[in-house]
């Protein structure tokens, strides 16, 4: 009699059964936690409190030594301060620091030729990308929230120093400085994300501060040009200057947002969505 054998049942895996990858916004967050802690301790974090003190320092240096003689007539010294400052800020501090800021938060991945790992994670290219680009864009802001913070500060300080200048007898205009900080940032979007693409494409930290520093002086050759509203880099210089001390000693600025800062955020996001696609399809090198 022939023995029936039971059929055979191996236990085989369930390939329906694997997990799934994450939640896109479960990605984001999880990049953007790890991009956080990889930036302690890095010169890009020193470089946001430098760049948020230095045009103070100045101005502080400036008016502490020279103040009576600017404030000679007399009136309100705050307009003259800030607008001093703000100038000095954004006619060459600023484009320069958004061009060493994003190269140095690119170069975090690139010094430990990280890119492989990376994108080897169950994370999609897009958190990657926009977790840094966020990353990028708070530093930006901390900068620019640190230097105007400092700057009323040392507007007070000089109050107490050097009161025949008046900064205690006066008010501040916290509605115009508020108004030329939302512009400011504004104004360093389409530089910044031109930067940012470029740190991406070449992975290198001096290819693209070179190209950076190489613009920003071209930049400052053609602000004679008619159409230099169009420059991404020419924007943080053309708000900046923007700024100015009426004859009765006020401080003004435009109430409404500038062309130049429209084409800045124009160029933001335009270049942000070229410049993904041109990376998504190229090749993974470190």
């Amino acid at each position: 009699m022939d023995a029936t054998l039971p059929p055979a049942s191996p236990i085989l895996p369930d390939f329906a059964a694997l997990p799934q990858a994450p939640a896109p916004v479960t990605q984001l967050g999880r990049t953007l936690a790890a991009d956080v802690l990889k930036l302690r301790r890095t010169a890009a974090l020193r470089l946001t409190l430098f760049s948020g003190a230095l045009p103070v320092l100045l101005t502080f240096c400036i008016f502490f030594f020279k103040g009576h003689l600017i404030m000679k007539a007399g009136g309100d010294p705050w307009p003259r301060f800030i607008s001093t400052a703000w100038q000095t800020a954004g006619t060459l501090l600023l484009p320069l620091f958004v061009v060493l800021l994003t190269s140095l938060v690119v170069n975090i991945e690139t010094k430990a030729t990280a890119w492989k790992h990376l994108y080897a994670q169950p994370v999609g290219r897009g958190a990657v990308f926009v977790s840094k680009l966020l990353l990028v864009l708070a530093l930006n802001a901390g900068a620019l929230l640190l230097f105007v913070g400092l700057l009323l500060g040392a507007g007070a300080l000089l109050g107490l120093l050097r009161p025949g200048q008046g900064f205690q007898t006066y008010s501040i205009p916290f509605g115009t400085v508020g108004w030329m900080l939302l512009r400011t940032y504004l104004a360093t979007l389409g530089l910044l994300a031109v930067q940012y693409i470029v740190s991406l494409f070449w992975r290198s930290f001096v290819v693209p501060v070179g190209v950076g520093m190489g613009a920003v002086v071209a930049t400052f050759a053609l602000l004679q040009w008619e159409h230099v509203s169009k420059i991404p880099y020419a924007a943080p210089f053309l708000t900046a200057m923007s700024m100015q001390v009426s004859k009765a000693g006020v401080l003004e600025a435009a109430p409404e947002v500038a062309r130049h800062e429209w084409y800045a955020l124009a160029s933001f996001g335009a270049v942000l969505v070229a410049g993904y696609l041109v990376l998504y399809r190229r090749n993974v090198t470190n």
